[in-house]
């Protein structure tokens, strides 16, 4: 489903938190301010999945984890949906301030399948 370009920015905030938008997406409604935020709250989220993950002792490699004080993409690809659905969150707060919606953020949802 395309978005329509009149769409509530509540709605866009529901699709978020229900995880049907990447982080890509996410961060290009915001403003460039409001990206730094938001990034670093999804690097956040990226390292207590790669810290779980370390922490179950199964890694992808026989000589431990390759990622070790760095973020790991397998536990985030594991984590599917769930991952996109913490990064909508934290995207939710900083997207629902007006101040915080990039300018022809209208435009660029219309532009992604839901």
């Amino acid at each position: 489903m395309t978005v329509d370009a009149l769409v509530a920015p509540q709605q866009v905030i529901s699709f978020a938190l229900e995880g049907r938008l990447p982080k890509p997406a996410l961060a290009s409604l915001l403003t460039a301010r409001a990206r730094r935020p938001f990034y670093d709250a999804c690097g956040s989220i990226e390292m207590k999945y790669t810290e779980a993950c370390r922490a179950k002792g199964d890694t992808c490699l026989d000589a431990g984890c390759s990622a070790e004080g760095e973020r790991c993409l397998q536990p985030i690809l594991a984590a599917g949906t769930d991952y996109d659905k913490a990064c909508g969150a934290a995207w939710a707060v900083l997207f629902d301030d007006p101040a915080n919606r990039d300018p022809g953020w209208r435009v660029t949802i219309s532009e992604y399948e839901i």
